[in-house]
């Protein structure tokens, strides 16, 4: 058999040719699934760096807090997760930018842990506080309810010395009479004739009562429900007493028979009608009476 030796090279060559170009196809196939991979491995990483960062802003929005220092840290912290975040989304991610990434994305976690110790801390100064507070309000209410009380039960206590000591009188009896033409006082129950009134009671003995004189004041109500022959304002602390007469006594813890005669015409005469007589110790109704003239 005889060969061609030019044949020969040329089938050699062609051979060699297909070989090349299949073991090139198959290693740039190979190639291009490795870079497939690579960049579907990156950009799994770029997601997985992204949504951490976000978990993270997102954390930070949900934390308040009063100190000043602490906010400032905490809005610098934010901004550059916001830096790396945004940094993510426009440059064309790597290996050594998604590790140079992940290595802020440590730092910021531990700036992240210290400061949230610190407003730990400061919450836990916070609790403290608002307890201490809580419980120096009960106790002031607590005190203020005592002192309530005691104040109630002193009021109590006052209001029956005042009860046990103070002066009482009987048989409170009123007379309108005639003075001013007669030698002698003549009754009447003529509300134009009547120029005084005459009030006499009986001061009752009371061994509780303090011994001394006595301001009795006597106080005429007319028909209209005025003041006849207003003398004055008394004043008590702050209660005030309008009367129409005032005697002065001097009280011996034993019965005490009182008159006092009351000019009521001074002015104009008396109508006709009720007139209401009260008697007063001070700013103490001690009884009253009443006498209608016609």
């Amino acid at each position: 058999m005889i060969v061609n030796p030019q044949l020969f090279n040329y089938r050699l060559i062609i051979g060699t040719l297909v070989i090349a170009i299949v073991v090139l196809g198959s290693y740039s196939f190979s190639s291009y699934n490795t870079l497939k991979k690579h960049e579907q491995f990156v950009q799994q990483e770029v997601n997985l760096v992204q949504s951490e960062l976000s978990d993270m802003i997102a954390l930070y929005d949900d934390v308040s807090v009063d100190n000043k220092e602490l906010s400032l840290q905490l809005q610098q912290s934010k901004s550059r997760m916001h830096i790396i975040l945004d940094s993510l989304k426009t440059a064309k991610a790597n290996f050594p930018l998604i590790s140079k990434y992940k290595n802020e994305i440590a730092a910021l976690k531990q700036e992240r842990k210290s400061l949230f110790r610190q407003i730990q801390t400061i919450q836990n100064q916070k609790d403290a506080l608002a307890e201490k507070e809580q419980y120096a309000r009960e106790k002031l209410d607590f005190q203020t309810n005592q002192l309530s009380m005691l104040a109630e039960e002193n009021k109590k206590l006052t209001n029956l010395v005042n009860e046990i000591t103070a002066l009482k009188v009987n048989n409170i009896n009123v007379s309108a009479i005639i003075t001013n033409n007669s030698s002698y006082d003549v009754e009447t129950l003529k509300a134009k004739e009547a120029d005084n009134l005459e009030v006499c009671f009986t001061v009752l003995e009371n061994a509780f009562s303090p011994e001394g004189n006595k301001d009795i004041y006597v106080q005429i109500l007319g028909p209209d429900d005025n003041v006849v022959s207003d003398r004055g304002t008394a004043t008590f602390g702050k209660a005030e007493l309008t009367y129409s007469g005032k005697t002065s006594v001097n009280y011996r813890n034993q019965n005490l028979d009182v008159c006092t005669k009351i000019n009521v015409n001074q002015k104009q005469k008396l109508k006709k009608g009720n007139y209401i007589i009260s008697v007063f110790h001070d700013d103490c109704k001690l009884g009253s009476s009443e006498i209608i003239l016609n």
